[in-house]
């Protein structure tokens, strides 16, 4: 695939400037090719940043996300998730006299950030400025002014643009997010370290200090004086008396020996690790994950409960005890809901540690914590209410205050319009 040209960008910066205006940043997910930054404005937006060096690509996904959160968290996602989350999109504007960079400015009434969104092949980068301080997901170099194109290619539609991409997606594994290159590459590493630490072990085993201590033991002990030979003088110290020396002396020896038995064994346990190391090829991990343990059986609470379409299972306690009982049953990775600044119920989505939970799903929990919340007659279909969510790992009972109290933090808040029931 080609990558966005300086039209393509202008057009998609154009479009998508007015769809995301006062849009909030509620979630960062990053891998190795680059980040997906969800908003929310009456609809859930996915912007997708692709930082393939060759080959970057900014698109926009609605209501889903073909991006994938990668093993290991990323420094500037980590920085967006403190210094971003839950902003608002100001502004969203191209750069021209530079070529192929944009700049989306997120910000609220007190706090800014700014991402500059370099999608020049060979140089792209985004850098995010945020209190003062910067990040880069690579080493920025000096913008230049953009040289004029002569004769540009045709530009293609948003919807081209977005088939490209998807289809590359599809077909394309990528070497750098190829498993068995990504294996492989693992593999070679720790065949690196094992050989390494075998030579080292072997220095350890050929060494003989133990001698050298040994003999500066001996030495002291036939002549009792600390005037020793020039090569023994590492081994006194004129500090201490005759006999503390004679006695480290041989201690040292001693430890020494000892030390060497022990290299020795870990040197035959490594000859066995490399040659299975060595011998060993890909297979791809088919693990099964345990069910869902029962939250409510297991807290000994009582309340509601019910299966997700994605199988995860959301909970409501029928009193603040059970509310309570339920959240420290849960695991930290799950998520807890409550209707914003009204009393009312938790609610409490148990799920698989990586499984993501739909934004229907998640309206349809928030539409049940808002009706065991309010009472029926202030319930209309169509009304609109607001509902916190957050992973229970954030949520603390207040201590000493009244049962069910709690506080939180990093939380999502998500507006939602009451359905039928």
């Amino acid at each position: 695939m080609k990558a966005i040209t300086q039209q393509e960008l202008n057009n998609f910066v154009n479009h998508f400037e007015q769809v995301l205006k006062g849009a909030q940043l509620q979630e960062v997910l990053a891998n190795d090719r680059g980040l997906a930054l969800s908003f929310h404005n009456r609809t859930q937006f996915w912007l997708i940043l692709d930082l393939v060096p060759n080959t970057p690509m900014m698109l926009v996904f609605e209501n889903h996300c073909p991006f994938k959160k990668g093993p290991k968290p990323k420094p500037l996602g980590l920085f967006l998730n403190s210094n971003a989350k839950n902003l608002y999109v100001h502004d969203f504007k191209v750069l021209t006299e530079y070529g192929r960079v944009a700049v989306l400015t997120l910000a609220n009434t007190t706090l800014k950030c700014e991402l500059e969104i370099r999608l020049i092949p060979k140089q792209c980068n985004l850098i995010v400025r945020a209190q003062g301080k910067t990040i880069a997901w690579e080493k920025p170099l000096d913008l230049k002014e953009a040289p004029p194109v002569e004769n540009p290619p045709e530009p293609r539609t948003l919807v081209e643009l977005h088939e490209e991409w998807l289809s590359e997606q599809k077909h394309d594994k990528k070497p750098s997010l190829d498993p068995v290159v990504q294996w492989e590459k693992q593999k070679q590493k720790d065949l690196d370290k094992k050989r390494k630490a075998l030579d080292e072990i072997q220095k350890q085993i050929n060494a003989e200090k133990h001698l050298e201590w040994q003999e500066a033991g001996n030495f002291l002990v036939a002549h009792r004086t600390l005037e020793v030979p020039a090569h023994l003088e590492p081994f006194v110290n004129r500090r201490e008396s005759i006999n503390w020396n004679i006695e480290n002396a041989f201690a040292k020896s001693k430890q020494l020996v000892a030390k060497k038995d022990g290299a020795r064994e870990r040197l035959e346990e490594l000859i066995v690790e490399i040659a299975k190391l060595e011998k060993s090829q890909y297979r791809e991990k088919q693990s099964v994950k345990p069910g869902l343990v029962d939250l409510m059986h297991k807290a000994d609470a009582r309340g509601r409960k019910f299966t997700l379409d994605s199988g995860a299972l959301a909970y409501c306690g029928k009193s603040a005890a059970d509310n309570l009982a339920l959240l420290r049953q849960a695991k930290a990775w799950d998520y807890w809901l409550h209707l914003k600044d009204y009393p009312g119920a938790h609610a409490i989505i148990h799920r698989q540690r990586d499984q993501e939970i739909s934004q229907a799903e998640i309206q349809e929990v928030a539409s049940w914590v808002a009706r065991e919340s309010l009472s029926s007659k202030s319930l209309m279909v169509g009304q609109k209410v607001a509902v916190v969510m957050v992973e229970c790992r954030f949520v603390r009972p207040i201590k000493g205050d009244k049962l069910g109290r709690v506080t939180y933090h990093s939380e999502k808040t998500f507006h939602f319009s009451l359905r039928q029931s």
